[in-house]
C-alpha cells in the first residue's frame, strides 16, 4: 500500500505553517547575529594574540639557541686547545710519572669544566622552557576561559 500524505488541517494556512518554523521574531535573529558577530570578533582577536605569542616564543627560542650555540662553540674550541696543550705536555715529559701527572691534571680539569658546562646548559634550557611556556600557558588559560564562557 502506498503511504498517503497527510494534508494540513484546513484551519492552518501556509503562512501559519511558516510561522511554526520561525524561531521567534526579528529580535531573536538580530540578537543571535550580534552575538555570533561578537564571538567571531573575539575569536579573531584571540587568534591574533595567540599568533603573536607563538611568534614571540619562537623568536625567544631562536635567540637562545643562537646564544647557546655560540657558547658551546667557544667551549669546544677551549677544550680542543686545552687538549692540544695537554698532549704537548705529555709528549714533552721527561719520564712516565710526569706524563701521567700531566694527563691526570688535564682529565681532572676537563671533567670539571665539562660538568660546569653541562650544568650551565641545563640551567639555560630550563630558563628557556619557562620563558617560552609562560605566555603560551596564559594563552591556553584564556582559551579555556573563552570556551567555558560559551558552553551552555
Amino acid at each position: 500500500m502506498a503511504a498517503q500524505r497527510k494534508k494540513p488541517a484546513a484551519s492552518q494556512s501556509k503562512s501559519e505553517g511558516f510561522d511554526a518554523f520561525n524561531f521567534g521574531n526579528q529580535e531573536f535573529f538580530a540578537g543571535a547575529m550580534e552575538q555570533m558577530t561578537e564571538s567571531m570578533t573575539a575569536f579573531t582577536e584571540f587568534q591574533k594574540a595567540a599568533y603573536e605569542t607563538a611568534v614571540s616564543s619562537a623568536s625567544t627560542f631562536a635567540k637562545t639557541v643562537e646564544k647557546a650555540t655560540a657558547e658551546n662553540t667557544d667551549f669546544a674550541k677551549e677544550n680542543y686547545e686545552a687538549g692540544v696543550a695537554a698532549a704537548k705536555a705529555v709528549a714533552s715529559s721527561k719520564n712516565v710519572q710526569d706524563a701521567f701527572a700531566a694527563q691526570n691534571d688535564y682529565f681532572r680539569s676537563a671533567f670539571e669544566k665539562n660538568i660546569k658546562q653541562v650544568s650551565k646548559s641545563a640551567d639555560q634550557w630550563t630558563a628557556l622552557t619557562q620563558e617560552i611556556a609562560e605566555p603560551l600557558t596564559q594563552q591556553y588559560s584564556e582559551f579555556v576561559g573563552k570556551v567555558q564562557a560559551f558552553r551552555p
